[in-house]
């Protein structure tokens, strides 16, 4: 028995080092990101006012939605991008097939005309079924029926058939606020380097669309979509910001990133054999521009904000959180070799070191973590105050840093579709703990699942219950 003591003690002490880094870890994040923030709000202003007012300026860019069963929300998707305040762009929806009226629907309600137009395959994908297009005034939309590839297969299927040199990827559930692509495209504009950009996240589950457009954000009725609220807000303006000081960021999400079109195709645009394609591909910019020699930045733009719907039962969001780390095993199994290697400099030693401990391996530490602890009070090797006094500054923390993000989002997207009254600020102050108490710890076991099938339906969709959106005036 005295070399379970030994490796319990040894876990322990481990387990003790692992949680403190990630408080760590989470605190700089959440401070740098304010700091960030405060500083892109005072400079913001000066540079469009210098050299990005005049849409003269902005490059053209194309937008791909692809799309698979999804008639529920693909119309206030599509009347979303028409309402973009950006001088050119084009709108690519590609149907993977899907079984329901998709199509049938974005045909009527856009008028399309059947179009006999060629698309060079400059990256493999399955065949193209049929081709429509609008006409008349408006951006100009595309739909692209095909047989079902999977959604790597059908962005990639919008990348052949985009005229433009930049690309937007965004996801048919998703609805952009009208600044949103121009925000993005700024982010190229001010530095040469940049070639990905990622968006803001926000939670749609609320929100009333009016035109196309998000005019007001209702404070969420359950609990499940309060607590991704705050999550989604500890992550993409937390960690995200601070690895744009290196432009380390190894995510962009599927819901919102624009990319220069011509370095994806040198990398051979999204694998289809991924289910995590926007972080591999994002891995992949990483790995060929360093290998490459260019130049390069990955950043995230908190301004660009992209509404989104987000799982209301514990079945969706077990299987959406699964996916998700299923993606993420697969990308960081296939570009390994990145791990610890000098050449990669900080995107190795920091960013993707923090995927692959923190993120990827996370859930099964915490999970042993757990498991050791119980041992520990079986052998009567726990110091119970010293075990509770930790637990609940770990839990205060971390509830902390949730509400630095929380209200560092209501400082840059301060406007009335996004007013918090006093009472609902007390609810994000209580649900803070509940979220690193309980809620944090479900997602973990969800996520765990995925060492056991990340080989598995790698081109499936990962499906979740749609619904309508809540439209405060109906689309005209």
């Amino acid at each position: 028995m005295a070399w379970l003591r030994v490796l319990v003690e040894f876990l322990n002490v481990c387990f003790f080092f692992y949680m403190l880094a990630y408080s760590v870890f989470l605190f700089m994040s959440a401070i740098g990101g304010a700091v960030a923030m405060h500083r892109k709000a005072k400079t913001r202003t000066f540079r469009r006012k210098m050299y990005l007012y005049h849409d003269d300026n902005y490059i053209p860019v194309s937008i791909l939605v692809p799309a698979y069963n999804e008639e529920v929300t693909i119309l206030d998707t599509v009347h979303s991008l028409r309402q973009m305040d950006y001088p050119e762009y084009e709108i690519i929806v590609v149907d993977d097939g899907s079984s329901d009226d998709t199509a049938r629907k974005l045909i009527e309600e856009f008028h399309l005309i059947k179009a006999e137009r060629p698309i060079q395959r400059r990256i493999p994908t399955k065949k193209a079924v049929s081709v429509w297009e609008s006409v008349g005034e408006g951006a100009r939309i595309t739909l692209i029926c095909k047989e079902n590839g999977g959604k790597a297969d059908a962005l990639n299927m919008g990348i052949n058939a985009s005229r433009y040199s930049h690309f937007v990827s965004i996801d048919a559930d998703s609805v952009l606020q009208p600044t949103a692509v121009r925000r993005m495209m700024e982010a190229f504009l001010e530095d040469k380097r940049v070639v990905a950009c990622g968006g803001m996240i926000q939670i749609a589950n609320q929100a009333a669309i009016v035109n196309g457009e998000v005019k007001e954000q209702y404070f969420p009725k359950k609990i499940i979509v309060l607590l991704q609220m705050l999550e989604y807000c500890r992550s993409f303006l937390g960690s995200r910001i601070l690895f744009d000081f290196w432009g380390g960021n190894m995510i962009i999400s599927g819901a919102c990133g624009m990319f220069k079109k011509e370095l994806v195709l040198r990398c051979g645009g999204y694998d289809s054999d991924i289910i995590g394609e926007d972080m591999e591909l994002v891995v992949k910019l990483h790995h060929f521009c360093r290998s490459n020699r260019i130049d390069y930045k990955i950043v995230h733009e908190q301004e660009a904000i992209c509404w989104t719907q987000v799982p209301e039962s514990l079945n969706d969001l077990r299987k959406q959180r699964r996916r998700w780390h299923t993606g993420m095993i697969q990308s960081i199994m296939l570009h390994r070799d990145i791990i610890f290697n000098p050449e990669y400099g900080l995107v190795s030693f920091f960013s993707m070191t923090y995927y692959l401990l923190m993120e990827c391996l996370g859930p099964l530490i915490e999970i042993i973590g757990a498991i050791n602890i119980v041992l520990a009070i079986w052998l009567e090797m726990i110091d119970y105050e010293f075990m509770i006094t930790y637990f609940f500054l770990f839990i205060f923390f971390s509830a902390v840093v949730t509400m630095i993000t929380f209200f560092s989002r209501m400082y840059i997207t301060s406007s009335r579709a996004t007013e918090v009254k006093l009472s609902q600020v007390v609810m994000v102050i209580a649900f803070s703990f509940i979220e690193c108490l309980g809620f944090r710890q479900l997602i973990s076991i969800f996520r765990t699942s995925a060492f056991f099938n990340y080989r598995k339906n790698k081109k499936e969709w990962g499906k979740i219950t749609r619904k309508e959106h809540n439209r405060g005036v109906t689309n005209e």
